[in-house]
């Protein structure tokens, strides 16, 4: 869908220096927005909306890589916990965020992530030392 911001992504078209894995399925990025230190997307290429488009080899695929990529974060940011949220509200391609935190949350700040009010703005080096992780780790994990 030629107005659908992830397609243009996924063709490429906009901030592919922010995609940290990609196979012929589905990509991860960071998003551009942080709401907290670590905020990455996970997005399935072809245009759906919802899990139930999926079929259910799929969903399983997609499913592998958010826990790799959950693990991942959970790891070299030091946190023990993360919420993953499907939403769907301002861009009806399916995607996953996953919002790495502390367990310690308080619901006053998971409801700021939810709405938005939620901001963290990474220095560009942290922002690139994320992805440079993210993106030797599971390149390794997908080639096992």
């Amino acid at each position: 869908m030629e107005n659908c911001t992830f397609c243009r992504i996924a063709c490429r078209k906009v901030r592919p220096e922010d995609i940290f894995y990609e196979d012929e399925k589905l990509f991860a990025m960071i998003d551009q927005d942080w709401a907290v230190k670590g905020h990455v997307l996970v997005i399935w290429k072809k245009h759906v909306r919802n899990i139930s488009d999926l079929s259910e080899k799929n969903f399983l695929h997609f499913s592998k890589i958010v826990r790799k990529t959950e693990a991942c974060l959970l790891d070299y940011l030091n946190v023990d916990k993360s919420i993953i949220l499907k939403s769907g509200g301002l861009q009806s391609h399916f995607h996953f965020h996953i919002y790495p935190v502390k367990s310690d949350i308080s619901w006053e700040a998971v409801k700021d992530i939810f709405d938005k009010k939620a901001r963290y703005t990474p220095s560009d080096i942290e922002a690139k030392d994320l992805i440079i992780h993210l993106k030797k780790v599971l390149w390794n994990y997908d080639r096992k």
